[in-house]
């Protein structure tokens, strides 16, 4: 899906080329339950919603600005799948997930971690893409400890060409690291 498709204000959107790259990696054509922690706009679990109607799908985000741009895409694109929950991760649930995609941490990456261990089924697929290189070195040493299996990390470029006086030119936007790992 487009960029453009979504409402996003001034809430960060995981941009296309990484959401189709992080969605691949969550192998979630079979799952039955998607949790995106730290959903901002709504782009990955909106997206994963409408390629997947019989997921549950279900969006943890802090700030109520964000709530409110995942609840006007949900109702842009007809989502029906969707439950969005407005608060912190990670937060009290008896339910399991197939596939968690994780956005945002808030400065609690190793609660975060821990409790999607903990909630992610056996074989359950976890994606998590970081902008800040601390951050992510500090998740994969978390990931590895903990126990996570198959654990792979792509760093993603994406430049986008745009026009610059008469001529064209690639605009490069911030390198994203993707880390995909399995419970």
């Amino acid at each position: 899906m487009k960029n453009s498709s979504f409402i996003t204000g001034k809430v960060p959107i995981t941009k296309e080329e990484v959401r189709a790259i992080a969605l691949s990696k969550l192998e979630i054509e079979n799952a039955k339950s998607f949790l995106d922690v730290g959903a901002g706009t709504g782009s990955v679990c909106i997206e994963a919603a409408l390629k997947n109607p019989n997921m549950r799908v279900v969006a943890v985000e802090r700030h109520e600005h964000a709530v409110e741009l995942i609840e006007a895409n949900k109702e842009k694109f007809g989502v029906k799948n969707l439950d969005i929950l407005e608060g912190y991760a990670p937060f009290e649930t008896d339910e399991k997930f197939d596939a968690v995609f994780i956005g945002g941490t808030a400065k609690k990456l190793e609660e975060i971690v821990d409790w999607t261990y903990e909630i992610l089924n056996e074989g359950g697929k976890l994606c998590a893409n970081f902008i800040i290189i601390d951050t992510f070195y500090k998740a994969l040493e978390l990931l590895r400890n903990k126990g996570f299996k198959d654990i792979d990390v792509s760093q993603v470029s994406v430049s986008k060409l745009e026009k610059l006086g008469s001529g064209d030119y690639f605009k490069p936007q911030n390198p994203i690291f993707l880390i995909s790992a399995e419970k």
